[in-house]
């Protein structure tokens, strides 16, 4: 739904600078008031280059602004990354204590039995 609405607003914004470029022609002088710099360049490239250069301050700004999210969102991943560290530890260790003692059933050696044998009568 984004996509479509994206194309609906892209499509007749370019169709418009491009408008725009194509009538503007003429020159224009650019000066930035302390420096004794002048520019002269298409009324388009000014225009069309200020827009582009708000667009990219905006970005800028947002990203900067999300910073703290990202870092925050970081810094929880890392916590909850040693949390499941520390509960899959704390499960092995559960399970060796609740596991049954291992007991060692010697087997009968050969004498015992025979003299079980005699004692009983059987041969």
């Amino acid at each position: 739904m984004l996509r479509i609405l994206f194309w609906i607003l892209t499509i007749p914004l370019l169709a418009l600078a491009g408008a725009f470029a194509a009538s503007n022609t003429g020159p224009v002088a650019l000066r930035l008031w302390p420096f004794p710099v002048e520019w002269k360049l298409p009324i388009f490239v000014a225009v069309l280059g200020a827009f582009l250069l708000g667009i990219a301050l905006t970005a800028l700004c947002f990203w900067i602004g999300s910073l703290p999210g990202r870092l925050a969102r970081h810094r929880l991943a890392r916590h909850e990354r040693a949390l499941e560290e520390e509960t899959t530890r704390l499960k092995h260790e559960l399970a060796a204590k609740n596991r049954p003692p291992i007991t060692i059933v010697p087997a009968p050696d050969d004498d015992a039995r025979a003299r079980r044998m005699i004692a009983a009568g059987e041969r």
